[in-house]
């Protein structure tokens, strides 16, 4: 037995030594970039998620001083090839203003502010590519007030529906930066576009026939976005390096079971003779 598990350690390491290792990348923006741009959104990831910690709390003058750490830090990575687009920069500067404004507001509800430093957050930690993207674990935020949206809406609960219609909206806004800059643009257009038409008639909701139709569209929307999401996990190099390890351990347990069989057979066989 000891035998067979120093074995299959012993697989184990010599195929990690053979298998090339490859980054792991997160949507959105460039997908090379130099050692120290890496390190440099590690930082600035670090930074945003004291920013949200501090405006939870509501040090809000605290979260204003690494604001102005981030912006120093972000112009050294858009003044280098880091190869962001347009829209990346557009997004970014965006979501940073929020996020500045919920720091020194003086009337701002202290919801909105986290709502915001939560957005900034989200988008940020986008460009760290050492992890799986933090948006892609927020599927239920949206599509729990969606679903108690469509069945309030079925049973003309109209005070529910906007309850639900609020909750919805606040969670959308907050992952919005960070789709923005990691989905297709077609499929981020699509979805904003039923966002904007269900906003837009909220005041009469009874009064569009095609409401119902337009939520289950949403839902299957979510689907399939949170399902590119988790295509990650069955990545065919990951599914390959697991089925190399299990070829060689069951290569190596077979071979141990051949050598345990043999030796057993010649036993029989050396005892046959001593007795003829």
């Amino acid at each position: 037995m000891k035998h067979r598990l120093h074995l299959m350690g012993l697989s184990i390491m010599i195929l990690c030594l053979l298998v090339p290792v490859y980054p792991v990348l997160a949507d959105g923006g460039n997908t090379e970039e130099e050692p120290g741009s890496e390190q440099l959104w590690r930082d600035l990831n670090r930074t945003s998620d004291t920013i949200l910690q501090y405006i939870k709390e509501g040090r809000y003058d605290e979260a204003k001083q690494l604001l102005d750490q981030f912006s120093g830090e972000f112009l050294s990575i858009r003044s280098s090839d880091s190869g962001l687009s347009m829209n990346d920069l557009r997004v970014i500067v965006s979501s940073y203003e929020q996020a500045e404004q919920a720091a020194v507001s003086m009337n701002m509800p202290h919801e909105e502010r986290v709502r915001a430093a939560s957005s900034f957050r989200l988008l940020v930690d986008v460009y760290e590519r050492s992890h799986r993207p933090l948006w892609k674990n927020t599927k239920d935020t949206l599509t729990v007030p969606l679903t108690g949206m469509a069945e309030a809406y079925e049973a003309s609960d109209w005070t529910t529906y906007q309850q639900h219609l609020n909750r919805f909206l606040s969670s959308y806004e907050r992952v919005r930066p960070a789709w923005q800059v990691s989905l297709e643009p077609h499929i981020y257009q699509r979805f904003h576009s039923q966002v904007v038409y269900v906003e837009r008639n909220r005041q009469e909701p009874a009064s569009v026939s095609n409401m119902v139709n337009t939520l289950a569209v949403m839902l299957s929307d979510l689907d399939d976005i949170y399902a590119d999401a988790e295509k990650e996990s069955s990545d065919p190099s990951v599914i390959w390096v697991m089925l190399s390890i299990g070829g060689i351990i069951l290569a190596a347990l077979s071979y141990t079971g051949w050598k345990k069989y043999k030796a057993h057979r010649l036993g029989q066989i050396q005892r046959q003779r001593y007795r003829e």
